[in-house]
């Protein structure tokens, strides 16, 4: 017989994670709300970048890359080109160089635009624009179909999805997880994997284990339909981190770059950083009098070093933490799933670019919110 892994969380890391586990063992996922990717997932600014936050997540995006360019079948159409770019004004002319310093030896296609380039790659940026760097091989991804794949790939392998399945009680006896429902419904499994996004902490403790100490913070999402837009555009982020937006069907996308401290919860966007946002691309761009037709907000999910956190728990052998997947979970999502499920096995990867070592739980020290 297999063993049973439940999976608490069904955004993109745990259905990802519960997908390649289901090879292996009898697989059930734990969603607290009405359908799997509610929160962080279907929030995504929904984008693959390979120069991205630090050399671990560039690292995890590079296992994953090639499952978005050329897709298994089933998840055909997933993903498509896109450009995008960075882009400064004079002052902010020390930091594009080095940002492309920082890239341009694990990313040899990074290139430096003028001035004149950038307004010929997008013609709405303002003036006092001088330089950027362009990247040509990040992608759109369609987060809807990728999470609706998996969720299709997974329950072909036999596992199954609980909705509406909020856990109030988790028990260990006699070598097994009981997880408790609020409607008294309840689960069992030889292994728990903890992929409950922003809740991970509030999961290690209703099994009483101690949290790693994740932070949450929200940041916002905004949809407006300018009257000028060409879906041609790059991606454009400034250097200063305070402002992205890019095109999306017949509409712009753009974020203020917020990251604000949160509880666990179901974020909300806030008027201040809408106006914000706003205000940053009116500024940054001949738009004026931008109107949002749609606004959001997600939870994006860290510790300290901005890393993933992927492993058994070191105290508690049948506990397998899988969080804190920041703003890169959908673009690693392939590539972390797989070694994800080879850890599950108390296997070694051999085709990983990270070591088991630097994704571990037991790297922090929780006492304090450091490393060990």
């Amino acid at each position: 017989m297999r063993e049973s892994v439940v999976v608490v969380g069904g955004g993109i890391a745990g259905l990802s994670l519960a997908s390649q586990a289901a090879y292996d063992f009898d697989v059930t996922v734990l969603e607290s709300e009405f359908q799997p990717g509610y929160h962080s997932t279907g929030r995504s600014a929904a984008v693959l970048h390979i120069p991205f936050e630090n050399d671990v997540v560039h690292r995890l995006t590079l296992d994953s890359v090639d499952f978005f360019r050329s897709p298994p079948k089933g998840f055909q159409g997933v993903a498509e080109s896109l450009s995008s770019l960075r882009i400064g004004g004079t002052a902010e002319e020390p930091e594009i160089e080095n940002f492309l310093e920082t890239w341009i030896a694990r990313c040899p296609w990074l290139e430096s635009l003028s001035q004149k380039e950038l307004f010929t790659k997008c013609p709405i940026l303002s003036k006092k624009f001088t330089s950027g760097v362009i990247d040509n091989q990040s992608l759109h991804l369609d987060v809807h179909r990728l999470l609706s794949c998996m969720r299709r790939e997974f329950k072909e392998l036999g596992g199954k999805i609980e909705t509406n399945f909020r856990v109030v009680s988790i028990e260990h006896v006699h070598g097994s997880w009981k997880l408790t429902s609020d409607n008294a419904a309840t689960v069992t499994a030889d292994i728990l994997v903890n992929a409950a996004g922003a809740w991970v902490d509030d999961v290690a403790r209703l099994a009483d284990i101690q949290p790693i100490g994740v932070q949450a913070r929200r940041r916002t999402g905004i949809r407006c339909k300018p009257s000028v837009f060409s879906s041609s555009w790059p991606m454009c982020y400034l250097i200063t981190d305070d402002l992205y937006f890019k095109p999306e069907g017949r509409s712009l996308m753009l974020s203020p770059c917020d990251a604000t401290p949160s509880e666990p919860c179901d974020a909300q966007p806030e008027t201040i950083d809408i106006a914000q946002a706003i205000a940053r691309l009116e500024e940054s761009t001949t738009l004026q009098n931008v109107v949002p037709h749609e606004c959001w907000a997600g939870l994006r999910v860290f510790v300290p070093d901005q890393w993933p956190v992927v492993g058994y728990d070191r105290d508690h052998p049948g506990f397998f933490w899988y969080g804190a997947f920041g703003g890169f979970g959908v673009q690693t999502a392939p590539g972390c799933s797989k070694l994800g499920a080879m850890l599950l096995r108390h296997t070694e990867s051999t085709n990983s670019s990270v070591s088991v070592h630097e994704l571990s739980p037991s790297r922090l020290n929780r006492a304090t919110g450091g490393y060990s």
